[in-house]
């Protein structure tokens, strides 16, 4: 017995077996299958985060150029592309024009705002900020929602 145990100790038994190997790759797939779900809903999530502090950003510029320069006497838009020679230029507020994050492009969701209604965003969304005469701001698209 002591005889056969040496022996095996000395026999060079690198590699794994078959079964092992196989039962590694199931494994593997097994925390693959797991994994890729929940890391594109936490992706679809990081952009909603994103899209909604946008939002709060511009609405916040807003604000701040109606306590600057009080209601404008007319609606007033901004938008990425919005000339430069208003009262009211975004420029003085913002460092740059945020843009919507890739991930929501096409994709429905429901406002925060009431909860229900659906907004789905358009192939290519860009945000637009409207300040009315009466000091109501409106940012398009709206805050939204999972």
């Amino acid at each position: 017995m002591y005889k056969w145990f040496v022996k095996n100790l000395k026999k060079d038994n690198r590699g794994f077996t078959l079964i092992e190997l196989i039962v590694v790759i199931g494994i593997l797939g097994l925390l693959t299958m797991i994994a890729v779900p929940k890391y594109t809903s936490s992706k679809e999530e990081a952009a909603i985060t994103v899209h909604n502090a946008n939002v709060r950003t511009l609405e916040s510029a807003a604000n701040m150029a109606i306590a600057e320069e009080g209601y404008p006497s007319k609606d007033t838009t901004w938008s990425a592309t919005a000339s430069l020679d208003s009262a009211y230029k975004w420029e003085n507020y913002l460092q740059e024009w945020p843009k919507v994050p890739s991930e929501l492009k096409g994709k429905t969701f429901k406002k925060e705002s009431d909860g229900t209604t659906d907004y789905t965003f358009a192939a290519e969304p860009a945000y637009t900020v409207t300040i009315k005469a009466d000091g109501t701001i409106e940012v398009t698209p709206p805050r939204v929602k999972k």
